[in-house]
């Protein structure tokens, strides 16, 4: 898999980032004079503008290999936006990319933290604990924040899961009826490329959960509601044919990344 590369530090990018979404509209004029506009989905697509400061020769070299992968704007790779939630449908848990056992019901539009109605109430009444999982097509050997907020009417216990085909990382949170903020962080070995992120429930339990995450970074920042889609874009590509990087001394570079991807439903 040809994929941006993470920092040491485990981010993908430096602020400032620029982030541009570009639209076209097509407008067709008719003979009586009246013009029919229509938005042409197929032309939508992002841009990054990404500039790195203090790479280290490693950091550096990592960047170049890719562009040099792909020969500057000819070819693809996989780029997890820095700015956006890796998951999809993030408020609308009954969807079906998000797999479940159907002894864990889902109820929506409760009540969240912020006074709106986004939270949803994961209910198990099976005998065993159960989860709700979604699977993200990215590096198994990316570090990744996965975080969630989460109450419950009485103290229960909330597991979080990350996991790949052949490694598997989990916590045990303590939640009782006050919000609380849970993160999941950390990183796989292997070449793995997909994760897999899942929120348990004991048997006989009910958690409210909201702003369900998944960033490509140790930390948590603020959420993003996503839809169909997410913060993936499998079809990025560089916007230069030449990569300018600056020495600015022993161990010490900086460059700025433009990067393209077109907009998938």
């Amino acid at each position: 898999m040809l994929c941006f590369p993470q920092l040491s530090t485990g981010a993908l990018a430096q602020y400032p980032i620029e982030k541009r979404r570009l639209t076209r509209t097509v407008i067709n004029q008719v003979l009586s004079g009246a013009r029919l506009k229509l938005a042409d989905p197929d032309a939508a697509a992002v841009e990054w503008t990404l500039d790195y400061q203090t790479l280290t020769t490693s950091e550096r070299g990592s960047i170049e290999d890719l562009f040099h992968a792909v020969e500057g704007r000819l070819g693809e790779f996989l780029f997890l936006d820095p700015t956006d939630n890796l998951l999809q449908w993030s408020e609308q848990l009954e969807e079906p990319v998000w797999e479940r056992n159907l002894l864990l019901g889902v109820t929506g539009s409760l009540e969240d933290p912020m006074g709106g109605a986004a939270a949803s109430r994961l209910s198990n009444s099976g005998a065993a604990s159960l989860s709700i999982e979604q699977t993200v097509n990215c590096p198994g050997w990316f570090h990744y924040g996965f975080s969630v907020q989460a109450r419950s009417d009485q103290n229960t216990q909330l597991r979080l899961t990350r996991s790949t085909l052949t490694q598997t990382a989990a916590s045990v949170f303590n939640v009782g009826p006050q919000w609380k903020p849970l993160l999941l962080s950390g990183n796989f070995g292997g070449t793995e490329e997909s994760v897999r992120f899942g929120i348990e429930v004991g048997a006989g339990n009910s958690v409210d959960i909201y702003a369900v995450q998944v960033e490509a970074q140790p930390g948590a920042s603020g959420y993003k509601k996503t839809f169909s889609r997410s913060g993936v874009y499998s079809q990025a590509r560089f916007m230069d044919d030449s990569l300018l990087i600056t020495a600015d001394g022993p161990g010490r570079h900086s460059c700025r990344v433009r990067i393209t991807a077109r907009v998938q439903d």
